[in-house]
């Protein structure tokens, strides 16, 4: 019996590694399926009636197929504006964010001064602090301040939390550049400033889009604290907005299902257009 059962057991070894390929191959698939499964039911709810998404036994696909949940969500309350809000508060904490992070991360990487460990360690550690210990800080300081309710609040405080996690990962585009190239430009009497703007940061290209997009993707997606430091509904970020669907009496899902999914829009154009550079640059730093 013990004989069978070992006989049994390194036969299912052997096929199992024989098709070793199709049975990843088929994890894979049903790990992407479990994935991709909410979204593509987010997208196919956002074309159906309110009383359809409630429907029991669910249905797959919208029958009927409308677009009006689009246009009523677009064309309702200050929706149009907060979207312009976010597009504004976003890429200009941004373009900022980043900016300043590939000093930082030329600093800390390239120039040698007394406590650059410490202050490494000290960004790499702000990541383990959630942002809600930030919301009463940052409320009292705007507000004495007199900028709460105002963009400046939101732009610089989305510039502050997402600056140490722009600068860490720069570092690490930053360490893949060849150290034979910075050597041939100190040759050439390249001096600091120069070797940032003429051979790191050109070579860093795909770095800094990749810093941006998530940059730009978390800013976007970020709720608590657009909540918390500004009050005025013209001001309010998209994310804010889509809470105008929920009132106290009844809450339009397909409204804020379709709302939802254009919201979701601009961070995917985002992601597909700089995933090749986020690759490379994941890519370079191994080889280094």
């Amino acid at each position: 019996m013990t004989t069978y059962a070992l006989r049994q057991q390194r036969s299912i070894q052997e096929w199992m590694y024989r098709n070793r390929d199709r049975l990843l191959a088929a994890l894979a698939f049903v790990s992407i399926f479990i994935l991709i499964t909410p979204a593509l039911w987010l997208v196919l709810s956002s074309f159906k009636t309110n009383a359809n998404i409630f429907r029991f036994p669910p249905q797959v696909f919208p029958n009927p197929f409308t677009i009006e949940n689009y246009q009523e969500a677009l064309n309702s309350g200050n929706f149009t504006r907060t979207l312009l809000n976010s597009v504004l508060i976003t890429t200009t904490a941004t373009v900022v964010c980043v900016a300043f992070s590939a000093l930082a991360a030329y600093a800390l990487n390239f120039l040698r001064f007394s406590g650059r460990r410490f202050w490494l360690a000290i960004i790499v550690g702000t990541q383990f602090f959630p942002a809600a210990i930030l919301l009463l800080p940052l409320f009292r300081m705007w507000a004495q301040l007199g900028l709460f309710n105002t963009y400046f609040s939101l732009i610089a405080t989305y510039t502050a939390t997402s600056l140490s996690l722009c600068t860490w990962l720069l570092i690490g585009f930053y360490r893949a550049i060849p150290d034979e190239v910075l050597d041939a430009a100190i040759i050439d009497g390249c001096g600091k400033l120069g070797m940032l703007g003429r051979i790191v940061l050109p070579l860093s290209v795909p770095g800094l889009l990749a810093s941006a997009a998530f940059v730009f993707i978390g800013v976007w997606q970020e709720f608590l604290l657009a909540v918390t430091l500004i009050g005025d509904p013209e001001l309010r970020t998209v994310m804010v907005g889509l809470y105008s669907f929920i009132t106290e009496h009844r809450v339009a899902w397909n409204l804020l299902i379709a709302a939802s999914v254009a919201v979701s829009i601009p961070t995917i154009i985002i992601f597909g257009l700089v995933q090749r550079y986020i690759v490379d640059g994941i890519m370079s730093g191994a080889l280094k």
